[in-house]
């Protein structure tokens, strides 16, 4: 009888605030892997536990260790397995990356509650949920954003207190410093004098005692910083202005005294590649040559702006420019024709939601047994009052046997898996995802340049080709090839059914 070939895998665990409010805990993370290894014939060579870092942290211990571990071929790693993907990147750039570096090396991803694989198909369910996990990111980020926005615009300093100020309370706004504050001020009057460099008034700082908040003394660089900042007399400089409400510790004709240099060079700002009349400026690349198409205005005989995309390869045959309008109709043609067919996305949703609550079902089987466990040590907690009142028990087996009981009970209770749709939805999710992708185009239209940029990251993993014509499909994210990928392999969809992908929690 032919024996069957064990695979093996590492597992990477990692929590975050929301799955600790989801009891979604590092224990139970790595329990659930553990479990799928087991139901799929993998044995785990190595477990990495990530404490209090985020999937942003780009130094990100244990997940640095996991991937060393996996892309040494010595260690013949055959899955890297995670409880989501969102555990894996919260970034679509990183996302791509380092599952270039794993498939390199042979190593294969799983997620314990998703239905991704290496069929195209399970590729493109992993980039859509690769994307969600961004998008999430991307929206909590953007209310983060919006929350500080708002009380900066109250006149609030809502960053770490700078040198000479400090905060009394969380959430509070910020107060000057009793011993550090009149030193800044003398820092000022002294720099207003125009007879230090930034190294001279470091050293001048230095000798009056003034410190960094870890105990360091001041450098060069810091004092440019502080003698720049107009957090002092009271201005917060950040997204467009605001007048702060706290106390200011010099005026602001004390603070632009000390800005010759800075007021000079704000003159010459450097030409910014992020041009919103050009969101596809440096996107794309001439298929000839590779050059960067860039973008730029000429000005007609009565002062009005052409805009135009080109670039500037004189000795390339597709050299030459196309006006911006024209330019981006056909990229959004582009996006109508990669666009997926309804078809394949109605076959594509129906079986992941086959899988979805084929899973649904084993877990309230599973459900229903721990059920039956809890009663059972329910009604042994029971006997232990009977024994106690009896006088079988002494008061001190009776506590000791409580404990014990209600120990297991509260154990089985955190195994009982009844927030699993709260957590992800697939049907909701995919429901979201394809009224995007669906359209695409229009939605790339109307968004603004920061949006555009993101679409364009999310859609398109490399530069994107134009041939004087029409643009390339080389790099499209996993969600648009499926039109490809589908006719390439229509067996694709039966395969996503092969190996057992959910496990959820």
């Amino acid at each position: 009888m032919e024996k069957t070939e064990i695979k093996t895998g590492i597992i990477y665990c990692r929590v975050s605030s929301k799955d600790q409010l989801d009891g979604t805990s590092l224990g139970s993370q790595e329990r659930f892997c553990i479990e799928y290894a087991e139901r799929n014939n993998i044995k785990i060579l190595q477990t990495y536990i990530e404490k209090g870092e985020s999937a942003k942290t780009a130094n990100r211990t244990e997940f640095n260790k996991a991937l060393s571990f996996c892309t040494n071929k010595k260690n013949k790693v055959d899955f890297f397995i995670v409880y989501k993907l969102d555990r894996f990147a919260r970034n679509q750039d990183d996302h791509v990356t380092v599952r270039a570096l794993l498939r390199k090396a042979g190593v294969e991803l799983r997620s314990v509650t998703e239905p991704i694989n290496e069929t195209p198909m399970g590729r493109a369910m992993e980039g859509m949920l690769s994307v969600f996990a961004e998008l999430d990111n991307n929206m909590r980020t953007e209310r983060t954003r919006q929350g500080m926005l708002e009380r900066i615009k109250q006149g609030m300093w809502v960053w770490q207190a700078p040198i000479g100020y400090y905060r009394p309370f969380k959430g509070s706004s910020i107060t000057p410093d009793s011993k550090k504050s009149p030193i800044i001020k003398i820092i000022f009057e002294e720099y207003s004098k125009g007879i230090h460099t930034f190294k001279s008034i470091a050293d001048f700082s230095n000798k009056r005692g003034l410190e960094t908040k870890q105990g360091k003394p001041m450098t060069p660089q810091l004092m440019e910083k502080i003698l720049k900042n107009p957090i002092y007399y009271g201005f917060i400089n950040t997204w467009g202005g605001y007048q702060g409400t706290f106390e200011p510790i010099i005026s602001e004709n004390l603070f632009m005294r000390c800005q010759p240099e800075y007021l000079k060079s704000s003159h010459a700002s450097p030409r910014s590649a992020n041009n919103p009349l050009f969101p596809l400026r440096k996107v794309v690349t001439c298929k000839e040559c590779q050059t960067p198409i860039t973008g730029s205005s000429s000005t007609g005989r009565h002062g009005k702006k052409y805009p135009y995309y080109h670039h500037a390869n004189k000795n390339c045959e597709n050299t030459g420019s196309i006006p911006k309008e024209t330019f981006e109709q056909l990229f959004v043609e582009h996006l109508d024709n990669i666009t997926p067919d309804a078809k394949y996305e109605k076959l594509f949703k129906s079986v992941v939601l086959d899988i979805w609550k084929n899973n649904h079902k084993k877990i309230n089987e599973e459900n229903a047994k721990i059920q039956r466990e809890i009663t059972a040590l329910e009604d042994e907690r029971q006997k232990v009052f009977d024994f106690h009142r009896t006088g079988k028990y002494t008061d001190e087996d009776f506590d000791e046997q409580k404990e014990i009981i209600s120990k297991k009970i509260i154990q089985k209770r955190l195994l009982i898996q009844d927030k699993w749709k709260e957590e992800f939805e697939m049907e909701k999710a995919l429901d979201h995802c394809f009224s995007f992708v669906r359209n695409t185009s229009k939605a790339w239209i109307e968004a603004n340049y920061p949006t555009k940029i993101k679409f364009q990251k999310m859609i398109f993993k490399e530069r994107i080709e134009f041939d004087g014509n029409d643009f390339g499909t080389a790099g499209l994210s996993q969600v648009y090839r499926i039109n490809q990928e589908y006719c390439a392999d229509k067996s694709s969809l039966v395969a996503l059914r092969g190996i057992e992908p959910l496990f959820t929690g």
